[in-house]
């Protein structure tokens, strides 16, 4: 369980702005990159291994989520903070189906492509990878409603030093221990 707890710590400080100025994105990912290539390495060619992880770094976890990360609860959001290719083919359906956009359940897909795409070369090892696809968007709702009916996690002094006081933080360790037990699970 121990890639549990390093995904879920690790997760937490990719998302945290003041661990950026002492390890940079780069190194941040390199380090995540090395890691899951060495979890997964035995189950295939070495070279397949470093491509997948490669890859599961730059599009699962590299790509901005920012939007996404209320869950849908926002109305203030526009389509400047959906700048991702996977938003273009997403905006035709809406419109095709006359629906409003960037809020409601528009996060909930917009969350699942950019997961899916991000986790798909995982499928190669088990279809347990798909447990990593739609369960950002629930992970983080069940936050921000947590936070909602409990408002007081916002002041507590403890949750704040432990920079765990808003609902987007808890998700990123949830998430992060998610995928980790999703590679443990692999292997």
């Amino acid at each position: 369980m121990l890639s549990t707890v390093f995904w879920a710590l690790w997760r937490r400080f990719w998302g945290n702005g003041d661990f950026k100025k002492v390890i940079s994105r780069t190194i941040q990912a390199i380090i995540g990159m090395v890691v899951l290539t060495y979890q997964l390495q035995g189950k295939t060619y070495i070279l397949i291994t470093i491509a997948i992880a490669v890859w599961v770094i730059l599009q699962y976890w590299s790509r901005a989520v920012g939007a996404i990360l209320d869950a849908g609860l926002s109305h203030d959001q526009d389509p400047s903070l959906y700048g991702r290719w996977f938003r273009i083919p997403l905006d035709w359906v809406y419109d095709k189906l006359g629906k409003e956009k960037y809020v409601g359940f528009y996060d909930f897909w917009y969350a699942l492509i950019r997961h899916t795409i991000g986790a798909l070369p995982l499928l190669y090892y088990s279809w347990l990878a798909i447990l990593l696809m739609p369960f950002q968007y629930v992970i983080y709702l069940g936050c921000h409603k947590l936070f909602f009916r409990f408002p007081d996690l916002y002041d507590n002094k403890i949750l704040e030093k432990l920079t765990i006081n808003e609902p987007k933080n808890i998700a990123e360790i949830i998430h992060g221990g998610l995928f980790g037990l999703v590679i443990y699970l692999i292997n």
